[in-house]
């Protein structure tokens, strides 16, 4: 019995040994593994998948072992397919109190999240990590943290959020000193902007990324760049920023797509035959949206050339593709609505079972507390029944002092609108004084206005006398002057007047003032100018044709204006003549007696 008890013993032993080697190795490996995560994540998945049986790790190993095996498929860009593996971890790490750990579980589960479509789910672990990780020095994650947030925000279309989450994304960029995925960020909030419709702003964050960004990144930020330029107008930058673009290309979708922003730009400067063929060239893309645009451009394109048939059929290829995409984003939509959906049954539920631990533990303390609540209710009714009272007696109380209050205050008041009272009735009567002091002063003042017009109408009756004595001619002139004035009326000139002229110019004008002046009315354009100095060579010329009695119509045709014209004209002659208020007959008589 005792020789076989010693064996049995050895080979327990060594496989207690053989346990603690496995333990340490399976340990050993996930350290190695993790090393490699960021520099070479294809050989820590290699490591990770050499080890066959997870499920039979320690707790502590399997969560360790779970979370860098998601976050290794995440560095090796392959999808997941399952949130099974990352939920261990974050079960684990809730309750061990692993901060860091708990962070990273949070992030990579919200990333699992988001490639299942789930965007409500993993916007909720990213809020957890966030609030995990805020507090610890991990500006990378940090910022990859919070520019999917961003990213998940701007995919719901609620952009200032998105901007908060992708503006801290670059702090947290900026220092870890990660300018590739600073400039990514940028470009991010660079597109929100454009969203918003806000370019100056989407321009200069452009700028900036494309100062950190690398060369796999520059053709993408170029040709958007070039498109926001388009947009607000300054079409040469567009253009070279799109050339820029061009020269990155190294794919032929690339080169579709930079073409299609040349189309555009080249388009918009006027240079047709550039813009269809980039147009023309966009339409070998494999991408649905870049072809789409490229038939809706070339139908613009056509229909500005007129040519009809060729617009109809490009309009027609663009309904057909953008009915296409409208249909695709249709289907996006309703997955995406169906995935809010399924989150909300699963909240329904968690609700449901949250509302029935609630519903068990508040009938037992309902349990607890009735026998409570039967014995204070006596006390209750009675210490009730006391205050009432005691509040009834208050608020007869409160009511007399408030009577008397505004009793107190309605006298006052009373007191002050008669003093109010006295003050405008002063007031009022100070008004009158000085509003009677004014009247006078004006009475006063239209008296001397008075007084001044009769002294104007006293000078102008003694220069009329004036002139009546130096016009008046011995009896043998008289006759002569009718013989001129027979003349003059049988006159070309004259005849010119009444009937031919069109119109009268300044080569016969002067010839007519020589008449009037010298053979008609001696000096009267000079006796004219006596009285109104200021008179304008219009108004000048209105005078002596009404002299010549020429009919209105006939003045306002030989002036090229209209009758009321001169109407107007001969009212406002008349008072500056004689500074009377007359018409346009008063005119007519005064110039006739003149």
């Amino acid at each position: 019995m005792f020789k076989l008890f010693k064996p049995l013993l050895g080979l327990l032993f060594f496989l207690l040994l053989l346990a603690c080697s496995g333990k340490n190795e399976v340990a050993s490996l996930l350290s190695e593994a993790e090393s490699y995560m960021t520099v070479k994540p294809d050989r820590a998945l290699c490591l990770l998948d050499s080890v066959k049986w997870p499920e039979d790790l320690s707790r502590k190993e399997q969560a360790l072992w779970c979370l860098l095996y998601t976050e290794a498929q995440e560095k090796n860009r392959i999808k997941h397919s399952s949130d099974s593996l990352i939920q261990i971890a974050v079960r684990y790490y809730e309750k061990a109190g692993w901060e860091d750990r708990k962070m990273q579980a949070y992030y990579y589960c919200g990333n699992v999240f988001y490639d299942l479509n789930d965007a409500l789910q993993a916007q909720e672990y990213y809020l957890k990590a966030y609030e995990v990780g805020k507090s610890l020095d991990a500006p990378s994650l940090l910022g990859q943290l919070c520019a999917n947030l961003g990213s998940l925000y701007t995919f719901q279309k609620l952009y200032q959020p998105a901007l908060n989450y992708q503006k801290k994304a670059v702090d947290y960029f900026v220092q870890d000193a990660d300018t590739v995925s600073l400039s990514v960020t940028l470009r991010n909030i660079a597109r929100i902007y454009v969203c918003e419709n806000k370019l100056d702003s989407a321009i200069i964050y452009y700028s900036i990324a494309l100062l950190h960004t690398s060369d796999s990144h520059e053709l993408y930020m170029s040709n958007e760049l070039a498109d926001a330029y388009s947009r607000v107008g300054d079409y040469e930058r567009g253009l070279s920023y799109a050339w820029k673009a061009y020269s990155k290309i190294e794919t032929a979708d690339d080169s579709c797509l930079v073409s299609l922003t040349l189309g555009d730009l080249y388009l918009k400067t006027g240079k047709m035959d550039s813009a269809y063929s980039y147009f023309s060239f966009a339409r070998k893309s494999t991408d649905l949206h870049t072809v789409c645009d490229a038939y809706r451009n070339l139908s613009r394109f056509e229909k500005y050339r007129q040519n009809w048939k060729a617009s109809a059929d490009f309009q027609e290829q663009y309904e057909l593709l953008r009915d296409s995409i409208e249909k695709q984003t249709y289907m996006e939509t309703l997955a995406r609505l169906q995935s809010l959906y399924d989150y909300r049954l699963v909240e329904k539920e968690k609700e449901y079972y949250r509302q029935e631990a609630d519903r068990k533990t508040n009938y037992l303390y309902r349990l607890w507390g009735g026998s409570s609540f039967f014995l204070l209710m006596a006390v209750c009714v009675a210490f009730y029944l006391f205050k009432e009272k005691k509040k009834k007696e208050e608020q007869q109380d409160q009511s007399l002092r408030l009577q008397e209050q505004k009793y107190k205050e309605s006298q006052e008041y009373l007191k002050e609108r008669n003093v109010t009272i006295v003050k405008l009735e002063q007031q009022i009567a100070v008004e009158q004084e000085r509003i009677e002091e004014n009247i006078q002063r004006y009475e006063k003042k239209l008296a001397q206005e008075t007084d001044r017009a009769a002294e104007k109408e006293r000078e102008l009756k003694m220069v009329q006398v004036l002139l009546n004595e130096k016009l008046v001619v011995p009896i043998d002139g008289i006759q002569e002057e009718v013989d001129f004035n027979h003349l003059f009326f049988t006159s070309e000139m004259y005849l010119g007047l009444c009937t031919k002229w069109k119109k009268l110019d300044e080569t016969q004008w002067p010839e007519v003032v020589k008449t009037i002046d010298h053979v008609l009315y001696r000096d009267f354009t000079s006796k004219i100018r006596i009285l109104y100095p200021r008179i304008s060579e219009l108004d000048l010329v209105v005078c002596c044709l009404t002299k010549l009695d020429i009919p209105v119509g006939r003045i306002a045709s030989l002036l090229s204006v209209n009758s009321q014209t001169i109407s107007n004209k001969r009212k406002r002659l008349y008072e500056k003549l004689t500074h009377r208020k007359g018409s346009a007959q008063d005119f007519d008589e005064f110039i006739k007696a003149f």
